[in-house]
C-alpha cells in the first residue's frame, strides 16, 4: 500500500508540472507527455499482453502511435473550429486527414512484411492486436489531450476523471461495505452492482461541486445527465481490460508504476470515457 501510494503521490505531481508548463507555456508540451505515455501504453500492450518479443514489433507500433497522437489532436482541434463555424482551418484539418490515412497505410504495410517475415510467430489475435490497437489506443490518448488544451480544458479533464477515477474509487469503497450482489463475477469478481451504483452517486456529488466551483452554472444540468452514461462507458473500459487480462493470463499490463501496474491499467476506463466526452462538446452538450 505504501507503495502504491507513493506511486500515485509522484504520478500526481508529474501531471501537475506537465498541465503547468503545457497550459502556460506550450500546449505541444502537454501533448507531447500524453504521445509518449500512448507510446508506453502500446508497448505493454504488445509485449505483455499479446506476448510479441521482437522488439521491431514494439518500436515501430510505439512510432506510429506518437505520430497518430498528434495528428489527431490536430484534427480534433480542428474539427472543434469547424463546428463552432470557424471555417478558415478547413483546409488544415484535411491535411490532417490525409497524413492520418497515409501514415495508417504505410504502418499496416510495415506490419504486413514483418508478419510476413516472421509468420510463425503470429496467430490471428496477435496481428489484429498489433494492426488494430494502437490506432484505437492512439485516438484515445489524444482525446485526453485535445480536452486539456481547449478553452476550460481543466474543467473538462477533471471531469473525465471523475467519470473513471472518483467513480472507480466510490464503487470500491462502497462494494467493501455493501456490495452484495455481482456485476460480473466471471470477469472482476470484486465487483458489485451495489458498488456501481455507488461509484455513479459519488460521480454525479462530485460532477456538480466542481460544475459549481468552476461557475459553469449552465452546465449543471447537463452534467447531471450524461454522469450516468459517462460512468457506465467507463466501467465497460475497465471490464474490457479485465476480459483482455484475464483471456490472455496475466494480471497487469506492465510494472512501470509500482504497485499500480502498467500505464494501461491506470487508463482504461479513461481511454473510453475522453472521446465521448469530446464528442458531447462537439455537439454542444458539455
Amino acid at each position: 500500500m505504501k507503495k502504491r501510494i507513493v506511486s500515485g503521490i509522484v504520478m500526481g505531481a508529474m501531471v501537475i508540472l506537465v498541465l503547468w508548463l503545457g497550459l502556460a507555456v506550450e500546449n505541444l508540451i502537454i501533448t507531447t507527455f500524453v504521445a509518449i505515455v500512448a507510446a508506453l501504453g502500446v508497448v505493454e500492450l504488445i509485449g505483455n499482453a499479446a506476448r510479441i518479443e521482437n522488439i521491431l514489433f514494439k518500436i515501430i507500433p510505439a512510432f506510429y502511435t506518437v505520430v497518430m497522437v498528434f495528428l489527431f489532436n490536430n484534427i480534433n482541434e480542428y474539427t472543434y473550429k469547424l463546428f463552432c463555424t470557424d471555417y478558415n482551418n478547413a483546409y488544415v484539418l484535411l491535411q490532417s486527414l490525409v497524413a492520418a490515412i497515409i501514415a495508417t497505410i504505410i504502418y499496416i504495410i510495415a506490419c504486413a512484411v514483418l508478419i510476413l517475415v516472421y509468420q510463425d510467430e503470429f496467430d490471428l489475435a496477435k496481428i489484429a492486436t498489433l494492426c488494430g490497437m494502437p490506432l484505437l489506443y492512439a485516438y484515445g490518448f489524444s482525446a485526453i489531450s485535445t480536452i486539456t488544451i481547449m478553452s476550460g480544458g481543466i474543467f473538462y479533464l477533471l471531469l473525465v476523471l471523475n467519470f473513471s477515477s472518483v467513480c472507480d474509487i466510490g464503487a470500491y469503497f462502497v462494494g467493501v461495505s455493501i456490495g452484495k450482489t455481482k456485476l460480473c463475477p466471471e470477469i472482476s469478481p470484486n465487483k458489485t452492482v451495489e458498488g456501481a451504483l455507488g461509484g455513479v452517486v459519488s460521480s454525479v456529488v462530485v460532477g456538480l461541486v466542481l460544475t459549481l466551483c468552476f461557475g459553469y452554472f449552465g452546465k449543471i444540468i447537463p452534467v447531471f445527465l450524461v454522469t450516468v452514461p459517462l460512468c457506465a462507458a467507463g466501467m465497460v473500459g475497465d471490464l474490457f481490460a479485465s476480459i483482455i487480462k484475464r483471456k490472455v493470463g496475466i494480471k497487469d499490463y506492465g510494472n512501470l508504476i509500482p504497485g499500480h501496474g502498467g500505464i494501461l491499467d491506470r487508463v482504461d476506463s479513461i481511454l473510453f470515457i475522453a472521446p465521448l466526452v469530446f464528442a458531447l462538446m462537439l455537439l454542444g452538450v458539455l
